[in-house]
């Protein structure tokens, strides 16, 4: 088992941690521990050698490990764990789960394959975007959000320095231009700390789940991002919702993130893997 940890001060995740290696040890279960040091790049690189000659890998982090550690077991045997230890935890919480399912469905044989999306060179688990949750994400990395209202927040303040950008693209073949206040992909529920953005999302549906939403000026994002905030947007008549397996963002030079990390910028093609990565899902 490889075991992949974001460090942390908190009592929870020394506890988990602590809990897990002496887990590891009365099971006689073999592990490697890799810590991760914020390079993404390095890291990723360093965890796809590890992790090739192990049966499972299990995430001790958020879902900025759990992004690192998707993009370095793509196309490897081995399947996935997690234990929920991050700020937002939005991956995690689209199941619901208590933090006894996740550690149970870390020594468990029951394993799912999920499908995984890419937006670019890069693969996420949860949501990808381009617009409005972007800029919030970009505005985060100078004052990182310490709770999952702080998302909210941060969102709630962005929302009055935020200048939208026209975006130009093809969603399944369909070409279209707006004034985006927000574009996502979503294979699962939450972003932003706790916006139900993807009801409808399936892990295993071969598709993304696509919502776009055009800017109505001040007021009218206002209402938007109050109306999402309450999961009440599916009503919304200015939303476009589709489900897709490909799309295309012709506007350069717009900020993108990906399971709540900034990983570069448009033009941008998005595609759908279906079932490309074996999960260990919890029993809630």
């Amino acid at each position: 088992m490889l075991i992949i940890i974001k460090s942390s001060t908190q009592k929870k995740h020394k506890k988990n941690c602590t809990w897990l290696l002496e887990q590891c040890q009365k099971r006689q279960i073999s592990y490697t521990v890799f810590y991760t040091t914020g390079h993404f790049t390095n890291d990723c690189q360093k965890i796809t050698v590890l992790a090739q000659s192990q049966k499972r890998v299990v995430v001790l982090g958020g879902d900025g490990s759990l992004h690192l550690a998707v993009n370095a077991l793509m196309g490897l045997s081995c399947s996935l764990a997690l234990l929920p230890q991050g700020t937002g935890n939005d991956f995690a919480r689209g199941f619901g789960c208590s933090n006894s399912a996740w550690r149970n469905a870390i020594f468990s044989e029951h394993q799912v394959k999920i499908d995984i999306g890419q937006i670019n060179s890069r693969y996420f688990i949860n949501i990808a975007g381009v617009g409005f949750d972007a800029h919030v994400v970009q505005a985060l990395q100078t004052k990182p959000a310490l709770s999952a209202l702080s998302y909210s927040l941060a969102g709630f303040k962005c929302l009055f320095v935020y200048q939208p950008s026209r975006l130009a693209g093809s969603f399944a073949g369909q070409q279209c231009e707006y004034g985006n206040l927000i574009t996502v992909f979503a294979n699962h529920h939450y972003f932003g700390g706790g916006g139900m953005i993807a009801p409808k999302a399936q892990l295993n549906s071969g598709y993304l789940e696509c919502y776009r939403v055009p800017t109505r000026g001040l007021l009218g994002n206002l209402y938007s991002f109050v109306r999402l905030l309450l999961r009440k947007h599916h009503g919304m008549k200015e939303l476009n919702y589709q489900r897709l397996e490909i799309a295309y963002i012709n506007t350069p030079d717009l900020p993108i993130e990906a399971d709540g990390e900034l990983v570069g910028v448009t033009p941008a093609v998005v595609t759908i893997h279906p079932l490309a990565l074996r999960f260990c899902m919890p029993q809630c």
